[in-house]
């Protein structure tokens, strides 16, 4: 079976955390993997046996967010069943059901949001030249 791994890279705590505990609820755990890495270590209320053991110190705009999101996909690629990864910061919420999510995602694609040159924001216009160098094959 398929599983999810919400990756959950978050300060001190889930804002709202209550409204994940309900989107996680009554759905069959061999569905899903939840990671969190957290900077600061509070108690949470409902995630917190999902809380990574060994956590980095990360900065604001610094190489150590992404050393934090590597260290939560280094975890979440120990169970071989994880097939997406979701990277969820600590004020997101969730909009869709878990099953919606859950069934829409396809192994024969990936997510990530490449831009194009129609429908790109002013400010990662010169990221193109960059993108289309690894993304076009």
């Amino acid at each position: 079976m398929k599983k999810i791994a919400f990756c959950f890279l978050i300060y001190d705590v889930i804002n709202h955390e209550d409204l994940w505990n309900e989107f996680f609820q009554n759905i069959d755990k061999n569905k899903y993997n939840i990671y969190i890495h957290y900077k600061i270590n509070t108690p949470l209320s409902y995630f917190e046996q999902f809380k990574l053991k060994h956590c980095i110190s990360t900065q604001y705009e610094h190489i150590s967010i992404v050393h934090a999101q590597n260290l939560l996909l280094q975890n979440a690629l120990l169970d071989s069943d994880n097939q997406h990864f979701i990277f969820i910061s600590n004020s997101c919420v969730p909009l869709k059901s878990f099953e919606h999510i859950y069934s829409s995602l396809s192994t024969q694609h990936s997510y990530f949001n490449i831009c194009s040159q129609y429908k790109c924001l002013q400010r990662c216009s010169h990221l193109l030249n960059d993108s289309n160098k690894h993304f076009e094959k």
